[in-house]
């Protein structure tokens, strides 16, 4: 396989399990909210919380095949997922503009942002490891 493949394969395979993590996510915190009436900024933290460990484990052996991480791997992989939670939170609340067309651009450049520094912090730093 060449690079530019493995690395297509990577990516493909880490938005996919992004993706996979983030309809969960969106799924289980919905039907907790709406169904058992859980408090709503507590039960998105918890879920999202809950979410992080698998996903970390599915990116190290399904997108980066990662077999040997590089010190503190999960923590920088933790905090990669915390600020791009805060970063999409904090645009999609500040530039909201109930018009569902520009809502629509503002979410999806920003989620497409996020994903895009995730997987190059992904590949170049939490799944890199140091030699």
């Amino acid at each position: 396989m060449t690079k530019e493949n493995s690395e297509l394969r990577s990516l493909v395979a880490f938005l996919m399990i992004g993706g996979g993590f983030s309809i969960f996510y969106a799924v289980t915190t919905a039907v907790l909210i709406s169904v058992l009436h859980t408090p709503p900024f507590w039960t998105s933290v918890t879920v999202f919380t809950a979410c992080v460990p698998p996903a970390f484990l599915a990116q190290q052996h399904l997108a980066f095949r990662a077999k040997k991480l590089r010190q503190h791997a999960f923590l920088i992989y933790a905090a990669t997922q915390i600020f791009g939670i805060a970063l999409v939170s904090t645009i999609t609340t500040r530039f909201v503009t109930y018009d569902i067309f520009w809502d629509t651009i503002i979410m999806g450049v920003t989620v497409a942002i996020n994903a895009i520094v995730g997987f190059l912090i992904g590949r170049f730093v939490t799944f890199n490891p140091v030699e």
